[in-house]
């Protein structure tokens, strides 16, 4: 995964959700200008999501923020913070999915679901078993209509 550590500063305007950045570091995160980092304090494991703003007037090293962001994760000026390029949704589920395979081999079916798939099976054939004899079989005594002669 794309991350790098920086030092934060806290902007002079506020700006909510958009950090600023040296475009030095964006081959770095793997991330072009518009794209997004999740902002990360490390001790408390809060995090904010924010668009990056390439600015060559932010020195390297650094990362400016704004105040609101900063509380949202509990950090201050010139703390050092973790800046890690925000998975795509697609690569969030690919990420689960591959933990839930560790968890379980799931190319292999369980018990449960092995009983389960026979006994949709079994009630399937006896259904339609069922309902083939009734079909064969000529009804008893055939009604008229009303209205009919």
């Amino acid at each position: 995964m794309h991350e790098v550590r920086l030092t934060v500063k806290k902007r002079a305007f506020p700006s909510q959700g958009r950090v600023r950045l040296n475009i030095a570091h964006l081959s770095g995160l793997g991330i072009r200008e518009g794209e997004y980092v999740d902002l990360v304090n490390e001790a408390t494991k809060k995090f904010v999501t924010t668009a990056v703003i390439a600015d060559t007037m932010v020195r390297e090293g650094h990362v400016r923020v704004s105040e609101e962001d900063l509380k949202t994760i509990g950090l201050l000026d010139d703390e050092d913070v973790l800046v890690r390029k925000t998975q795509t949704s697609e690569e969030k589920i690919k990420k689960a999915a591959a933990n839930a395979a560790l968890a379980k081999d799931v190319s292999k079916p369980d018990d449960a679901v092995r009983k389960t798939a026979g006994s949709l099976k079994k009630g399937t054939k006896n259904a339609v078993d069922s309902v083939g004899k009734a079909a064969a079989k000529p009804p008893r005594k055939i009604k008229k209509a009303p209205g009919s002669d």
